[in-house]
């Protein structure tokens, strides 16, 4: 039954999403086209569009799949949904999922058009390979990060992962709690004003945890002021904040800390949300 459930969400979803990366290709086409004929002024204008498309094909399936949970989940078509013969929380998986495929869909779309855009323009050096391979490493070289390079690319790709699900979460949660009996009189402002309380209380927490939570990236400078690295320690960036207050006129005072404590646990807070979120579904959905 879960798999009937996400083919008719991607069925429902696929009406619109699709259309928005055909818009995203065409530009990408167009502006290599624009480049290859030498029209400098409609390359730059199909350039800035297909950025834009890029940005905005997360935007549209983003806000696509959230309004798709709120409707078929709390609003009319709820009567119809909450009828069917599966648990509750295979309701709210296969929306995550479907969400999910199609936000990577979007990112990996607008990466492969931004690859084949960096190609074209890089072309028209005599060694384009060797260009694209230069800007990458000094990318590296000036961050400090030419030794870590397969670390970076994993840790990422989770980030990005990681984000995005913690964004369902916090808007399904937010839609399931906002749509409770007790704020039907709000309608569709209840699910708002959930996400603002919700969105400032996480604020709070990651301001608290990446100044407190003892554990920290160390940043390291070499002679010439440039980034030397990077090294997990376990040391909090309040202290490491005061320390350098305090030694500011003191000479050897060339490397400082990022507190990451919060950004640990956003997986589990993810995690918390969800359950939550199902638990809610389960035990407490009321519908209009």
């Amino acid at each position: 039954m879960f798999g009937k459930l996400v083919k008719h969400e991607f069925r429902a979803t696929a009406r619109i999403i699709p259309f928005v990366y055909l818009v995203t290709i065409f530009l990408a086409i167009v502006h290599i086209i624009m480049t290859k004929l030498h029209f400098d002024a409609a390359s730059k204008i199909s350039l800035a569009l297909m950025i834009m498309m890029c940005v905005a094909q997360v935007v549209v399936a983003s806000a696509l799949v959230v309004w798709r949970y709120y409707k078929n989940m709390y609003s009319n078509e709820s009567y119809l949904t909450h009828t069917l013969p599966v648990k509750p929380s295979l309701l709210l998986w296969s929306k995550l999922l479907v969400g999910f495929i199609w936000t990577l869909c979007s990112f990996l779309i607008g990466i492969a058009v931004s690859a084949v855009v960096l190609i074209t323009e890089f072309m028209k050096s005599a060694d384009p390979l060797a260009e694209i391979s230069k800007g990458y490493h000094s990318l590296l070289l000036l961050f400090g990060l030419q030794n870590q390079e397969a670390v970076l690319w994993i840790i990422v790709i989770a980030w990005m992962i990681v984000m995005y699900v913690m964004f369902l979460a916090e808007a399904y949660f937010a839609i399931t709690v906002g749509s409770l009996s007790k704020m039907h009189s709000l309608g569709i402002g209840g699910p708002i004003l959930v996400y603002f309380a919700e969105y400032i209380a996480l604020q709070v927490v990651g301001t608290l945890t990446i100044l407190f939570f003892p554990l920290g990236l160390e940043m390291s400078t070499t002679a010439d002021g440039a980034l030397g690295g990077f090294k997990l320690v376990t040391q909090n960036m309040f202290s490491s904040l005061s320390e350098t207050i305090n030694t500011s006129g003191a000479a050897g005072a060339d490397s400082g800390i990022i507190g990451i404590g919060y950004y640990i646990l956003i997986p589990f807070i993810a995690v918390g949300l969800l359950c939550w979120t199902a638990h809610i579904i389960k035990k407490h959905t009321s519908v209009k």
